[in-house]
């Protein structure tokens, strides 16, 4: 590109220091013509003036000023950009008010995407139901608007609020009630952020579905959505919700079958969408015994395995979305606000809110739930796809700890809020507020902030009642991490002496060693502040600014405010996260090219925008694990070399070192069924925590469960939590069976690292059974989670 940019802007072209000559590419009427506009965009980045001497380092005054403050680029009196904003060359400081007033102007409407907000709404403005701007604004000043989206089946809304988002949907394929799919207005613009809707309802007769050949034929119209859909990405939209089910999930299922085949499909399917209307609100509860509540634990186990099944075929969903809920009479009208708040309490409130939020009790319920059943059968069983195939299907030992994982992936819930002349979630006449419906609604999706999936990161909770000498954003026993760009190696730090927008960067680990610890305090769930152990420093991305600007770390901690709160987005490998500020959507990034920063939309920061999470310590000792009932024998020795005439034929515990989880097999199952470690070791029966280990060839040895005789694999066609198990006969587990058993430093001990593809077997903190098992390559990726004690036993 250099060779390129010299000749376009270099000396030859005219350029001999001040300002160029644009011989090939001036504009008649004086302006610059879009090839010379793309070709300074490229060149930016590689191009500095030739004889342009560093800037000197900021000092005094200047250190602390604006930016707006300093001298323009290419006074002797300029100094280095305090924010690290990106420099121009002098070709193009010309046009640099034009940028960065597109710049201003992209950023006022940018609203981010619907992955960090959890609270949404479906409703239009019609059949006179009076909803308006006025009514938008009252639910983002119980919600806060950054946390608050809304749809209206339509491309366009006439109802705005600053920093609500709407989504504009593709209602049918080709078109929105007419109006065709060219016609999609451009994303980031007027309260439109980077995420579109897919069609609606295409399995219902009422909606999308009303085309016969649409609704009963499914795999024939992955073209279509590929078709709807980049022409949605050519507008600019970076996340596209799939086709929103009304309720036959096996549709999704052949559609999703004929998309991974589709040229270019895959990629155009980044949230599962589906809709739910219950018949028997005034009866239904949060119970297992419930027939209602189970269903909809059915229903939504079915969108979770989709979505498992999918990924592992070459899809990166992301997680679900559940955008239209409410209640009806059995003449199907909508019901009245007393069944609709039962509905919303038992099913919203008490289900999804409490397993996001991480509560116990609601989630061992869930988990110890019979009659959770997936609907089936799965479209790549051979039978071709008919109208009312689908029907309740064996959900395995599995179901309810998968039904766990279902809610916990939901990114987002749109309650449904009007009939004709009625507005549920709001008073009635425009103006008049909240209704009681609305209130429940929006206080309770609130606390759920930034929705998407919890993260993996072993973060205690904080302390319920803190002493009121601690720090108000001091949890109890924080992580201390250091936080590493995938991209460059770079770690962030943030030195002492310095405060807000000075001593905040990104260097070497050699350089920052210490000034590169931080504490991760969880604030929420999902949600955390990051705070220097060095210097104290809370980091902060400022709403206000975009990219090189307005990031720091800021202290006392009072002193930074929701922009100093981060959400971590798993990114499919052990501990490595995008760092996306919960406030105003900016993704934490450290360029190639040297800068560094935070850039919102989050969508548009790339892979210089991943994180590996690397712990440090924790001022926590975690408590050791009961060990099952079982005769512990001495340590054979040598001890940690890992010998093979030590190891072979040991009987062991497997404990992981960080969850102190125990490895187990369960009885009467088989393969991924009943494998996982357990946070309680006394909730095992019998030897079914402990392991024999049988040298195989070249010092491989296979891990066999003693109350199952089930050997431990993990196959090469599949990463991280996917396709471990544990199988009986042995002999129809192959080389993916055979596992190394690396010593480490410690008391006996060791990872586990599959002898075939190198996958390395971890259990994270915060998991229990198989939520959080799983083994991932490569190895360099796992983290302490991936070491295990051995508890040898008789």
């Amino acid at each position: 590109l250099k060779p390129f940019c010299f000749k376009v802007f270099g000396p030859e072209a005219g350029w001999q220091g001040g300002a160029p000559t644009f011989s090939a590419m001036s504009n008649p009427r004086g302006g610059v013509t879009l090839a010379a506009a793309v070709a300074m965009c490229c060149c930016a980045a590689s191009l500095t003036a030739p004889s342009a001497a560093a800037d000197p380092p900021c000092t005094g005054s200047e250190a602390a000023a604006p930016f707006s403050a300093l001298p323009e680029q290419g006074s002797d009196r300029r100094c280095a950009v305090r924010q690290r904003v990106a420099r121009l060359p002098p070709i193009l400081m010309q046009f640099k008010d034009a940028i960065h007033k597109s710049n201003r102007s992209r950023a006022a409407h940018a609203t981010g995407s619907t992955f960090s907000r959890w609270c949404g709404i479906a409703v239009n403005k019609e059949q006179g139901n009076d909803y308006n701007s006025e009514d938008l604004a009252a639910a983002a000043g119980i919600v806060g608007a950054e946390k608050l989206w809304h749809y209206n089946w339509r491309m366009t809304s006439e109802v705005h609020v600053d920093n609500v988002q709407f989504v504009p949907m593709i209602k049918e394929p080709g078109n929105t009630l007419g109006t065709h799919t060219s016609d999609l207005p451009v994303a980031f613009e007027d309260g439109r952020g980077g995420v579109v809707k897919g069609w609606n309802e295409p399995d219902d007769a009422g909606q999308a579905g009303r085309d016969i050949n649409l609704r009963s034929n499914p795999e024939a119209f992955a073209q279509a959505w590929t078709s709807d859909m980049l022409a949605a990405k050519a507008k600019g939209y970076t996340e596209f919700i799939g086709p929103a089910m009304a309720h036959d999930t096996c549709w999704l299922d052949y559609f999703l079958k004929a998309c991974e085949t589709t040229a270019g499909c895959k990629e155009l399917v980044t949230y599962l969408a589906f809709h739910r209307y219950r018949l028997d609100c005034s009866a239904y509860e949060a119970s297992p015994e419930n027939a209602g509540w189970r269903d909809d634990l059915s229903y939504l186990l079915t969108y979770y395995r989709l979505m498992q099944k999918y990924n592992s075929r070459g899809f990166n969903i992301k997680g679900l979305v559940f955008d239209e809920l409410g209640c009806l009479t059995p003449s199907y009208t909508f019901s009245g606000e007393e069944e609709q708040l039962q509905y919303m309490k038992q099913w919203y409130k008490l289900t999804l809110v409490k397993v996001k939020m991480g509560d116990a009790d609601m989630i061992n319920a869930i988990k110890s739930t019979p009659w959770i059943m997936p609907k089936g059968p799965d479209a790549h069983s051979g039978r071709s796809y008919s109208l009312g195939m689908c029907t309740a299907q064996d959900g395995g030992a599995d179901a309810g700890e998968d039904a766990v994982r279902a809610i916990q992936s939901l990114v987002t819930t749109a309650w449904f809020s009007i009939s004709p002349g009625k507005n549920h979630l709001f008073s009635g006449s425009a103006g008049q507020g909240i209704s009681t419906l609305g209130q429940a609604y929006f206080d309770a999706c609130k606390d759920v902030a930034g929705g998407g999936s919890l993260p993996d990161i072993p973060v205690p909770a904080p302390a319920e009642s803190p002493s009121p000498s601690q720090d108000d954003d001091d949890g109890d026993d924080p992580l201390v991490v250091k936080l590493v760009a995938r991209v460059t190696g770079k770690v962030l730090f943030a030195s002492s002496g310095a405060n807000w927008g000075q001593g905040l960067g990104v260097g070497s680990k050699e350089e920052h060693a210490e000034d590169s610890d931080w504490r991760l305090v969880r604030v929420a769930t999902g949600r955390y502040r990051i705070i220097s152990s060095y210097s104290d420093r809370v980091l902060y991305a400022a709403s206000g600014s975009n990219w090189g600007e307005g990031l720091g770390a800021g202290g006392p901690s009072s002193a930074v405010g929701g922009d100093g709160e981060w959400n971590f987005v798993p990114q499919g490998g052990s501990h490595l996260y995008r760092i996306v500020n919960a406030l105003n959507d900016r993704c934490l990034y450290s360029a190639r090219a040297g800068d560094w920063g935070a850039g919102s939309p989050a969508s548009w920061v790339g892979d210089d925008g991943v994180w590996s999470v690397e712990v440090q310590s924790s001022s926590a000792t975690p408590a050791p694990a009961t060990p099952a009932p079982a005769t512990l024998a001495p340590a054979p020795t040598p001890q940690d070399d890992g010998d093979d005439d030590v190891l072979d034929g040991k009987r062991v515990q497997l404990v992981n070192v960080i969850s102190q989880r125990t490895l187990y097999a369960k009885v009467g199952q088989n393969w991924e069924r009943g494998l996982g470690a357990a946070a309680e070791a006394t909730t095992l029966s019998g030897d079914e925590g402990v392991w024999r280990l049988k040298l195989v060839t070249g010092g491989k040895y296979r891990i066999i469960n003693e109350a199952t005789d089930r050997a431990l694999y993990a196959p090469s066609g599949s990463n991280w939590n996917k396709g471990v198990g544990a199988g009986s006969p042995q002999s129809k587990v192959g080389g993916d069976g055979d596992w190394r058993i690396i010593p480490q430093s410690g008391h006996h001990r060791y990872r586990l690292v599959n002898g075939e593809n190198g996958r390395c077997l971890y259990a994270a903190l915060g998991g229990d059974g198989a939520n959080q098992l799983g083994a991932g390559s490569p190895e360099t990726y796992i983290g302490a989670d991936g070491i295990w004690e051995f508890v040898f036993v008789h």
